[in-house]
């Protein structure tokens, strides 16, 4: 298994791969991770919080969220979000 980090790739082929409706341990074994990791990797990108329409649009991509404390990527169904869900709730972007 790789230990390794995950690189543009590796995401762009999670998100291709989980929207061809692959199961998680064949992911796994495509990107030669484990399955535990894929599914924490997919679950902290946001993956599985888009639907499978979201998931099917053409610019469905791996960005990188705003967040001015610790940016971090995310599945983005658009390059017009450029903030994942969980810094939207967060304190520093409810305060601006």
């Amino acid at each position: 298994m790789r230990e390794d980090f995950w690189s543009k790739a590796d995401y762009d082929l999670l998100i291709r791969l989980y929207r061809e409706g692959m199961t998680t341990a064949d992911i796994a074994r495509e990107l030669g991770r484990s399955p535990a990791a894929v599914a924490t990797k997919g679950s902290r990108i946001g993956l599985y919080a888009l639907t499978r329409e979201e998931l099917s649009g053409p610019r469905v991509s791996v960005r990188d969220c705003i967040n001015p404390v610790g940016p971090h990527p995310f599945v983005s169904p658009g390059i017009h979000n450029r903030t994942c869900t969980e810094c939207k709730r967060s304190a520093i972007f409810q305060a601006a």
